[in-house]
Parts: C-alpha cells; sequence; structure tokens
C-alpha cells in the first residue's frame, strides 16, 4: 500500500456512468446532470397559481378583520359561548340573584359588542377573570361576584 505514491488509475476504467438498472433517479444523478437535463418538480402554473390564491386568501382575511370589530356579531357570538359554557360551572350555592345579576350583564355586554360599542381593550381583564375562575370548572360565589363587577367596569364604560 503506496499512500503517498499516487498512481494513475488504470486507462481500462471508463469515466462514463454505467446504466442505472434502477426505475428510479437517484438524486445524486439529479444534481450531478447539467440544468438542461433537469424536468421540473411541479408545473409551472402550481408555484404562481398558489402564490396568487395564498396572496388572495391573505388579502381577503385583512378585509374580514377590518370589518369583524365594526360588526361585532363575531364578540357578541364569543360572548353567547362563553356565557353558555360558564352557566353550567356555578356551585350550587351561587344564589339565583347572582345567577340573574351575571347574565343581565353578560346580555348588556353581548348587546354592546354586537353594536360595536365595546373596545377590546377593555374585556382584557374579564377575560383573563374568567380564564382564571373557570379553569376548575367551578364557579363559587366569591368568584362570581367578581366575575359581575369585572362585567359592570366593561359595560360602564361602553360608549
Amino acid at each position: 500500500m503506496d499512500e503517498f505514491n499516487f498512481t494513475e488509475p488504470p486507462s481500462d476504467i471508463s469515466t462514463e456512468p454505467a446504466a442505472d438498472p434502477l426505475p428510479f433517479r437517484r438524486p445524486a444523478d439529479y444534481y450531478a446532470a447539467p440544468d438542461s437535463n433537469l424536468r421540473p418538480l411541479f408545473p409551472r402554473w402550481v408555484p404562481i397559481g398558489c402564490g396568487w390564491a395564498s396572496l388572495l386568501f391573505v388579502v381577503l382575511l385583512f378585509v374580514a378583520g377590518s370589518f369583524a370589530p365594526k360588526s361585532g356579531t363575531a364578540l357578541e357570538w364569543l360572548f353567547g359561548k362563553m356565557e353558555s359554557d360558564m352557566t353550567p360551572h356555578f356551585a350550587k350555592n351561587v344564589t339565583p340573584a347572582q345567577k340573574a345579576a351575571f347574565a343581565a350583564e353578560m346580555k348588556t355586554l353581548r348587546a354592546s359588542a354586537k353594536a360595536g360599542k365595546l373596545k377590546l381593550d377593555k374585556t382584557q381583564n374579564f377575560l383573563k377573570l374568567a380564564t382564571d375562575v373557570d379553569s376548575d370548572e367551578k364557579i363559587d360565589p366569591a368568584e362570581t361576584d367578581r366575575l359581575i363587577a369585572a362585567l359592570r367596569d366593561i359595560n360602564r364604560g361602553v360608549k
């Protein structure tokens, strides 16, 4: 074995690759081929069509987002869903007066949201409180009073 003295390979070995019996093209063959022999992975219209479709989707998403706060139907639906999810979690010792006050404040909040008069930044404290209070799926009377107070604070700030 002579590592330091490089000798020429025998001349009878061809430098052309042998015909490959594989039914598919290997990645090394693909990248070794000249550009003119390469077939594109997708037809030309696929990236152009998908690009335009995604651009149209983004534009429509922004347009829908700009109309959503003005219409308020999405917020009204969200607060209605929250109310229907939270009401069954009231503990047995929550008084009917507390339940009625909660329902009345939620109705006012939903009406304000539907009319487009609700400021989203004012609802953040209520949303955080509702998440914290309902995380154990049991809402006691003290937590109900805190929810009602948060709702009243939002409803007072409606224009």
